[in-house]
């Protein structure tokens, strides 16, 4: 018996190096997968992005991006807007640039390689710590409900210009750590080095995470004190509540520090932020729209009705992510209930009272505000559906001296009509990549421009920031004011507007496309030496540098700025 046991402890002694070598190939097999995954991904949204339009608001954080890529990384001098997507965003535009270059593509790109890091985050934080076909089940839910962005409405707000969709990215991130890692207390520093960092770029942090977090854990220390529990079962939870506490001022005081070095000049969110009793109604249902439009599930109409199938269809992700939403908040009190699923359900339910009680949420042309509710919604359907991804291990079941998983009902029938639904989408992924781009409404304009030497100018925003992009930098189009000669201070930089260092000698009005007025700006700047007229725009050349008419030049902070108000 003695000989027996040496020689089984033998045995096992030799098996555990090839053990850990089979998980640590298996390992490398999922990340190879993974990889091969995202990178094909990417180049389908890729695809599906060109055909949104590109605009000035992608335009303003390219070229901040070009900015902080030759010699300005605190972005001094530079007006952004009331999101500066400075440690989000920005950092991925200064990576593509330096081996793109100054293009339109840049927001293309950056687009495509944010929402597929959207999709893969939200696949790993809805499998959680599930393995087998638990695991595999719950990531194909999360996975295929975003997998194809709605055509119409989902390819501008996901794939294209930066504007809270991208938040998602770090705020999936900071799920999966709390998820994942070890309940100590370095894990409450990462999240709130995590929440810090991305509420400097985007305040939406604050209602889709820091609440949430905080809020969850004060709610899963209450059981524990009904229970007395010994103090050390209330430490993390603790540690979890300061830590998303501590992340408001800590970015706060960053925000602070990037102003006191000279960076840039972030725009303040509306003053009125709370909606009033009669606008609620009006909210509710631009917020059900909304969601529609979200998860693909809105019918265009009109010469493009034949989406309506594929519209009919992302209604299976829509109801997915509703059930998964209600089954999370039904069984949120439940023992038992995972950590991060009570998280996401507080961060859905923060966001949409967020929609309808405030008034960042007046039209559909603002579902960008809400659009990290697609990929909350996605995590719902796969961590909270436990029911249609369950196995079960018998007790009591060998072949061949190893015990079988035997799957459940669920599980047979479950992952093939999973596998045929992502299949669907990935299909109407494709077809969307077939699409024909859409090249810059400005193109024309910028070849113009550059053909007949004119290097620096003046134009409303839309034309201004995007132009010179599409340009290549070759011209310099500064945003101005439509009624008024005052600068635009909105993603732009005081440097462009400085007559000792630049001269501007034209604007471009726009009116249709609602830029300048032709007559508006005769009577700011005087009649122009001549007019051009290049498709919808009119190039209104003078003899004179343009910039020394203008108001407002000074940036905040600066010594010219005190001087004038001294």
């Amino acid at each position: 018996m003695a000989v027996l046991r040496v020689e089984m402890l033998v045995s096992g002694e030799r098996e555990a190096p090839s053990r850990a070598r089979s998980a640590r190939y298996a390992r490398l097999l999922w990340g190879a997968g993974l990889l091969a995954v995202g990178a094909g991904l990417v180049v389908l949204y890729y695809r599906q992005s060109l055909i949104a339009p590109f605009n000035s608001d992608g335009g303003g954080v390219v070229l901040q991006a070009w900015a902080v890529l030759h010699g300005n990384p605190l972005l001094s001098g530079w007006w952004v807007a009331d999101v500066s997507f400075y440690t989000t965003e920005l950092p991925e535009y200064v990576i593509i640039e330096a081996f793109r270059g100054l293009s339109p593509d840049v927001t293309h790109i950056g687009g495509a390689l944010t929402y597929t890091l959207t999709v893969l985050l939200a696949a790993l934080v809805a499998r959680g710590k599930a393995t087998g076909l638990a695991g595999v089940s719950r990531a194909l839910l999360a996975g295929g409900i975003l997998l194809a962005p709605g055509i119409i409405g989902g390819t501008p707000v996901f794939l294209e210009n930066p504007d809270h969709a991208g938040t998602a990215v770090p705020i999936l991130l900071l799920l999966l750590v709390v998820d994942r890692w070890p309940e100590r207390w370095y894990t409450a520093a990462a999240a709130c080095v995590l929440l810090a960092w991305t509420d400097v770029a985007d305040e939406l942090t604050l209602v889709a995470a820091a609440v949430p977090l905080a809020v969850v854990a004060v709610v899963r220390l209450g059981p524990l004190a009904l229970r007395r529990r010994p103090f050390a079962d209330f430490r993390y939870d603790a540690q979890l509540a300061v830590a998303a506490v501590v992340s408001v001022p800590l970015a706060s005081g960053a925000e602070k520090a990037l102003r006191h070095f000279g960076g840039f000049y972030p725009r303040s969110l509306p003053g009125q932020l709370l909606a009033s009793p009669s606008q609620v109604p009006g909210n509710v249902h631009v917020l059900g729209q909304t969601l529609l439009l979200l998860f693909g599930a809105n019918r265009p109409g009109g010469r493009l009705a034949y989406l309506t199938y594929l519209a009919d269809f992302h209604w299976i992700g829509l109801a997915l992510a509703v059930v998964g939403f209600a089954v999370g908040l039904v069984t949120f009190f439940a023992r038992g209930q995972d950590r991060v699923t009570q998280v996401v359900v507080v961060a859905a339910l923060a966001v949409m009272a967020a929609a309808v009680l405030g008034t960042e949420l007046p039209d559909l042309s603002h579902a960008h505000e809400i659009a990290v509710l697609a990929p909350l919604g996605a995590v719902l359907a796969g961590r909270a559906l436990p029911r249609l991804t369950r196995t079960r291990r018998p007790r009591e079941e060998a072949v061949s001296g190893r015990a079988l998983e035997r799957r459940s009902l669920y599980g047979r029938v479950l992952l093939p009509v999973l596998g045929v639904w992502v299949a669907c989408s990935l299909a109407a992924l494709c077809w969307a990549a077939t699409w024909a781009p859409l090249p810059p409404a400005s193109q024309a304009l910028a070849n113009w421009l550059v053909g007949h030497g004119y290097t620096e100018g003046l134009a409303g925003y839309w034309q201004a920031d995007s132009t010179t992009v599409v340009s290549g930098g070759k011209v310099l189009v500064a945003p101005i004011k439509t009624s008024s000669r005052a600068v635009m201070p909105w993603e732009s930089s005081a440097d462009w507007y400085n007559p000792a260092t630049h001269r501007a000698d034209f604007i471009v009005a726009a009116p249709a496309l609602g830029g300048v007025k032709v007559s508006t700006e005769r009577k700011l700047f005087g009649a122009p030496a001549h007019e051009y007229h290049i498709g919808q725009y009119v190039v209104m050349t003078y003899r004179y540098n343009l910039l020394t008419k203008l108001s407002g030049r000074s940036f905040p902070g600066s010594a010219s700025e005190l001087a004038n108000n001294a």
